[in-house]
């Protein structure tokens, strides 16, 4: 079974990832709000297939959008172990943590 590969791109204002051809922008002004992230993973879990995120970063990455990258890499993280979990056997190449 083949990963599902999610592209994320870190800009001063927003993370914005192309998730299986979904683009989720996660805008980095005031409180950061992970819910699009968690809607779209909720609609992955039936492909039983994990999530491969590879990061382009700016620059210069603001301290608040480091945070949120570590956020959202504990979240897929967390979706691929339990895509284990629930499925295993059916997975190839799950990222370490």
């Amino acid at each position: 079974m083949s990963e599902i590969t999610c592209a994320a791109t870190i800009s001063e204002e927003s993370i914005v990832l192309d998730l299986d051809g979904n683009s989720i922008s996660i805008s980095l002004d005031g409180d950061i709000d992970f819910t699009p992230l968690a809607k779209n993973l909720t609609l992955l879990i039936e492909r039983e297939s994990s999530i491969d995120i590879t990061w382009a970063d700016a620059d210069e990455t603001p301290d608040k959008a480091k945070v949120a990258k570590e956020v959202i890499d504990k979240i897929i993280d967390s979706f691929n172990e339990v895509i284990e979990e629930q499925f295993p056997g059916n997975l190839s190449g799950v990222r370490p943590a």
